[in-house]
C-alpha cells in the first residue's frame, strides 16, 4: 500500500445555481473537506477495504464531502475512494467525518 500525499480540493462553483447549492447555513466547515491522497478524516488504518481481486490493503485515494444543504450526505458524510494500485480495483464508502 503506498500513500498519496495530501492535495486539498477546493470548489469553484461557476454559475449561480452552483454556488447557491455549495455550503451549509449551520456549519461552515461540512463542504470543504475535499481532498486526494493524506489520511481520510475519521477513518483508521484498519478501516481500510481489502481488494477483492488481490486482498491487499487499499490505497486511500480521494474524500469526496457532502456539497451542502440540498445535498447533504447521510448528515455530512463524505465518499472516501480507495485504489489497489496492483490491481486498478476501487471501492467507495460513505463515512461520517
Amino acid at each position: 500500500m503506498k500513500e498519496i500525499p495530501e492535495i486539498k480540493l477546493v470548489t469553484v462553483p461557476e454559475t449561480e445555481e452552483a454556488k447557491k447549492a455549495v455550503g451549509y447555513k449551520w456549519n461552515d466547515e461540512a463542504g470543504t473537506r475535499h481532498k486526494l491522497g493524506g489520511i481520510p478524516d475519521r477513518l483508521c488504518l484498519e478501516e481500510y477495504p481489502n481488494c477483492k481481486d488481490c486482498g491487499q490493503r487499499m490505497t486511500f485515494y480521494a474524500q469526496i464531502d457532502s456539497i451542502g444543504d440540498d445535498y447533504d450526505l447521510a448528515d455530512t458524510c463524505a465518499i472516501h475512494v480507495f485504489v489497489c494500485f496492483d490491481c486498478f480495483t476501487t471501492e467507495s464508502q460513505l463515512n461520517q467525518i
